[in-house]
């Protein structure tokens, strides 16, 4: 570890029912605390560990160190890792509740965010290897179907971000007959670019190696900021059969410690996403999103597209509408 980069604090944080909870946090470095002007805490899924998101907490500090002021919280779930806790505790809320209250303490007022929530409803949750140094958290949720192979899905949720929003759609459409893989992107490019930015032919490669996981060729669902990866993906690998893009996209190739963005057409969309034609692509504008996306981008990726494509501007995205454009893609195209 550098300590010009980033340094690392260990200790537990206690809950309201007196368990420790094994604590990481990874801070600028010459930054007192009262320097500081965020925290983000990285919410591990059960059963995972703190192991599986310490990589993206270095990742950030050691690209923003002190231009953002920010410090990351990395931790274990009781009764996981190095947690005190029995196996069979889950009440999770205890340790967020702890963990806002120890923010409160040491930090006073700061801006807190929590990157994930502990548990699923219905998913379950693994780590899968893709190439040296690269990983991806897969949360599985098992289709309600009669078909032999059900249709597999695979759900991008906004980056640093699967939430409980994500959870109730990955869970309705597996009750809807599809096999669903959800994952936070974020988490996946920060470990794969651990050792070097990220290139195109390396994000191709590891979609390659994680389809070969799969039950079935996949279809490819992006929401904002990461319909660009979904898109990207689509372009160059035919075993996906078809994706949907929501929101920006474009934005999603911009931190320059993740991918190799120096030339800005070496992640220009619009290069690549008429190469996934015959297969099936839809692209969603949300008007009601930060993150919805401008005429001008849709207009953009739209004209770059091949037929078969559809382009929808609503408000927001409903599930019944999203159900939709699923089944469309699906539809018999070739």
């Amino acid at each position: 570890m550098s300590s010009q980069t980033y340094i690392e604090e260990t200790f537990g944080i206690l809950t309201d029912d007196d368990l420790y909870l094994d604590s990481v946090l990874v801070r600028p470095p010459q930054i007192p605390d009262e320097g500081l002007q965020a925290l983000r805490v990285w919410v591990p899924k059960f059963p995972l560990t703190k192991t599986s998101v310490i990589t993206c907490a270095r990742q950030e500090v050691h690209f923003y160190g002190a231009q953002r002021r920010v410090a990351h919280l990395v931790f274990d779930l009781r009764g996981t890792g190095e947690s005190e806790g029995a196996m069979g505790d889950v009440n999770f809320d205890n340790d967020l509740h702890a963990i806002r209250e120890w923010a409160k303490e040491r930090f006073g007022p700061i801006n807190l965010g929590f990157l994930g929530t502990p548990n699923t409803e219905y998913g379950r949750v693994n780590l899968w290897p893709l190439r040296p140094g690269s990983v991806m958290e897969s949360y599985y949720y098992p289709a309600v179907s009669d078909e032999v192979i059900p249709p597999t899905l695979l759900y991008l949720a906004t980056y640093g971000s699967f939430g409980r929003t994500d959870d109730i759609v990955c869970t309705r459409l597996a009750q809807a007959g599809y096999e669903v893989f959800g994952a936070d992107p974020l988490r996946y490019l920060l470990h794969a670019s651990s050792q070097d930015r990220l290139k195109p032919e390396d994000l191709w490669e590891d979609l390659k190696m994680l389809i070969q996981m799969l039950p079935a060729p996949p279809y490819i669902v992006g929401q904002p900021v990461a319909a660009g990866l979904a898109l990207l993906w689509a372009s160059r690998v035919p075993q996906v059969r078809g994706v949907i893009g929501i929101g920006r996209a474009q934005a999603g190739f911009a931190p320059g410690h993740i991918f190799h963005n120096n030339n800005p057409y070496t992640y220009l969309l619009s290069r690549y996403i008429q190469g996934i034609s015959p297969r099936p692509a839809a692209l969603v504008m949300l008007a009601d999103h930060a993150m919805g996306g401008d005429e001008q981008e849709f207009t953009a990726l739209f004209q770059s597209l091949q037929d078969p494509r559809r382009l929808e501007k609503m408000e927001k995205l409903s599930f019944a509408a999203f159900q939709a454009l699923v089944e469309w893609i699906r539809e018999p195209w070739d």
